[in-house]
């Protein structure tokens, strides 16, 4: 997603929420990701088969394509060299669902059916990072290499690579509650926060895997700026919240996360349970309680009309909104603080 793709005053909020909340935004993902697999087969990198004329092709689908400065033809052999020679590197700088996916594919063989679309996103990204491929046969079956197998077992025990999966998962919740906080946050801040963590380690000055971590693990968009920033999943309309003119460098500095996230966990709780009450049992089946309340908070973050709330709320359950339906849909509207980032942008 680049911003750049369309003039910053034309950036909008969107008109039709019902088709830009969280879930539908997370099925929109999906649906993409599941088309790109489509487009990602033909032979994997370790494949005997695999020659020099296949080595373009597995580099314009990888990781690589966006690292490398200069243009010039690649090799099969010294893209393999490249690939094994990190791994130990890059294992441990998997995102979670990477890292588990990895783990299932080398308990099993090194074959594993992507049925679950959880599993996508993961898939997706290994086969960018050119260790993975779709099985020619079965399209909906992903493989890794046997040795590769070996490779993730070694690697997930050794002390090493624990510390560094301690240090990535700590980072990766400390993200995810900043843009609970934010609605995006510099990709840069976290590039350096790594840097500095992993000092000493064989993941030292790697940014070119932290940042495949974060593209892995995140959400993000390309800055007016040409800088990376994560964006909540959420997030309805990135274009207008990152391309205001007044901005300037909001999201670049990190808010005391722990402190003001259990604060709002404080006030927001409430509001949360006094809707999943009101609603529980009255979705519809392919509408989960949960699912439409996080939907609600997350348009109220971002100060979403009363009415397009109510739309949605409305569309997600088998009745009439009751009167303390729309009681504590206004209290959610009124009461959930919006995302500091917009705040932010007012008061600059």
């Amino acid at each position: 997603m680049d911003l750049n793709s369309r003039p910053i005053y034309e950036a909008q909020w969107p008109d039709q929420w019902t088709d830009r909340t969280l879930t539908m935004l997370r099925a929109g993902r999906l649906e993409s990701c599941r088309k790109d697999l489509a487009g990602l087969g033909g032979r994997g990198l370790f494949e005997e088969e695999t020659t020099d004329l296949d080595a373009e092709r597995l580099f314009e689908q990888s990781w690589m394509k966006d690292e490398e400065k200069v243009p010039r033809l690649h090799t099969v052999e010294e893209m393999r060299g490249q690939v094994i020679g990190q791994f130990a590197t890059e294992f441990a700088l998997l995102s979670p669902e990477e890292h588990d996916l990895v783990l299932k594919m080398a308990v099993m063989g090194g074959e594993i059916p992507l049925y679950d679309w959880n599993d996508l996103i993961p898939a997706r990204s290994l086969i960018r990072r050119l260790w993975c491929r779709i099985h020619p046969e079965r399209s909906d079956w992903l493989v890794l290499p046997r040795a590769f197998c070996l490779f993730a077992l070694a690697s997930a025990v050794s002390e090493e690579g624990k510390k560094i999966k301690e240090i990535v998962d700590e980072m990766i919740t400390a993200t995810e509650n900043t843009l609970y906080l934010t609605g995006a946050m510099s990709a840069g801040m976290v590039i350096r926060d790594l840097a500095w963590k992993l000092q000493g380690s064989i993941a030292e000055n790697r940014e070119d895997l932290y940042r495949r971590l974060i593209l892995a693990a995140f959400d993000t968009v390309t800055d007016l700026d040409g800088s990376l920033m994560i964006i909540h999943p959420g997030l309805a309309d990135p274009y207008a919240f990152l391309a205001r003119p007044e901005r300037t460098q909001w999201g670049k500095t990190e808010p005391d996360t722990e402190r003001i996230y259990g604060t709002l966990m404080d006030m927001e709780d409430p509001l949360y349970d006094r809707m999943l009450a009101a609603i529980q049992g009255l979705t519809r089946p392919e509408a989960g309680s949960e699912d439409t309340v996080e939907d609600l908070m997350v348009m109220a973050k971002q100060k979403a009309p009363l009415s397009a709330m109510r739309e949605v709320l409305s569309r997600r359950i088998i009745c009439m909104p009751t009167e303390e339906m729309m009681s504590a849909l206004a209290a959610i509207r009124e009461q959930t603080p919006e995302w500091l980032g917009m705040h932010m942008l007012r008061t600059q």
